[in-house]
């Protein structure tokens, strides 16, 4: 009886009845299925636009077209470089035989032609043997997956320079991802390697913070529908602010000549990036040029000042190769 007078008393002080109370509770359990519906849709919608984000992006990096770059002039040809674990390097090479060599090493994700309109520079083309490979997990050196390890990657490209010994000295051009690539090459085999061309590259670790985008296309939901080139993109990347932080120490004993080309309005590689560089490579001879109004994709919107830069390493290599 007490319960009962309690629980009357208490419905008369909130106005409300058995009915009421039930009208309310209905009301409440409306209000939180929609509030969850209205999450679930707002992360679908969240999900599908990172999506389309993506696919957008994935259509706009899609590499120069080949037949375009190199009309009226012979194509680059095919090679490969079988490597010590049995894999293979597909690359593509053109220019002088017999010359210093320049060898290209695209991002993630990329291919060879990324650099078609570099290699189809006439002027560039006549000073030197232009080489540019499919790294380790792409295009057609794709077979045994992919190789997310600087380390791993670099190793390659030096057994392939290492198949190339009548073309010295050698310029390293790295493109984005390509860029760490080719600064381990010159740290692990600085007899290999006579000038670097850093070309929009992602070398700080301190800017290697997934943004909020990558943390969406990560979820079961969006990465399912992602292409496949982004997601092995994806895989590719997560490890390498530690691997940008291993080469700390490495970055001032790179004495060679570094030349640094970054687009001021890249949304990709933060520009702060060639600011790492002025600090970290301290000992090299370090050329830092920034384009202003320019975005990510230099080898293949500004292939004209990429050429110029890849000019004067070799002009640098040259120099330096006489000088060791």
């Amino acid at each position: 009886m007490q319960a009962r007078s309690l629980r009357s008393r208490e419905i008369d002080e909130s106005g409300l009845d058995d009915s009421g109370l039930q009208v309310a509770r209905e009301k409440w359990v409306d209000r939180m299925a929609m509030t969850r519906r209205a999450k679930r849709i707002t992360w679908l919608g969240v999900g599908l636009l990172a999506a389309f984000v993506a696919v957008a992006s994935c259509a706009n990096f899609g590499p120069p077209d080949t037949s375009r770059a190199f009309e009226g002039r012979p194509a680059p040809l095919e090679r490969r470089f079988p490597l010590r674990d049995g894999r293979e390097l597909r690359a593509f090479e053109t220019g002088l035989a017999g010359s210093p060599l320049v060898l290209f090493v695209h991002g993630s994700p990329g291919a060879w032609n990324d650099f078609a309109y570099v290699m189809a520079d006439e002027a560039l083309a006549s000073r030197a043997k232009l080489v540019s490979v499919d790294r380790l997990g792409w295009g057609g050196s794709a077979e045994g997956g992919l190789a997310p390890a600087l380390v791993e990657q670099a190793d390659a490209l030096a057994q392939l320079l290492r198949a190339l010994p009548e073309h010295r000295p050698v310029v390293v051009v790295g493109f984005s991802l390509g860029g760490p690539v080719a600064a381990r090459l010159a740290m692990d085999a600085p007899e290999l390697v006579d000038a670097l061309v850093l070309v929009a590259a992602s070398v700080d670790p301190q800017l290697e913070t997934p943004t909020w985008y990558q943390h969406v296309g990560r979820t079961t939901l969006v990465r399912a529908i992602l292409p496949d080139a982004l997601r092995r993109a994806d895989d590719e990347i997560r490890p390498l602010r530690a691997d940008l932080e291993a080469l700390l120490p490495l970055w001032p004993k790179l004495r060679l000549p570094i030349f640094v080309q970054q687009g001021g309005d890249d949304a990709l590689v933060p520009p702060a990036n060639a600011d790492f560089l002025e600090r970290v490579a301290n000992s090299a001879q370090l050329v830092v040029e920034r384009l202003p109004d320019q975005g990510h994709l230099i080898p293949w919107e500004r292939p004209d000042a990429l050429s110029r830069l890849v000019q004067r390493a070799l002009v640098a290599a040259l120099e330096e190769r006489e000088a060791r």
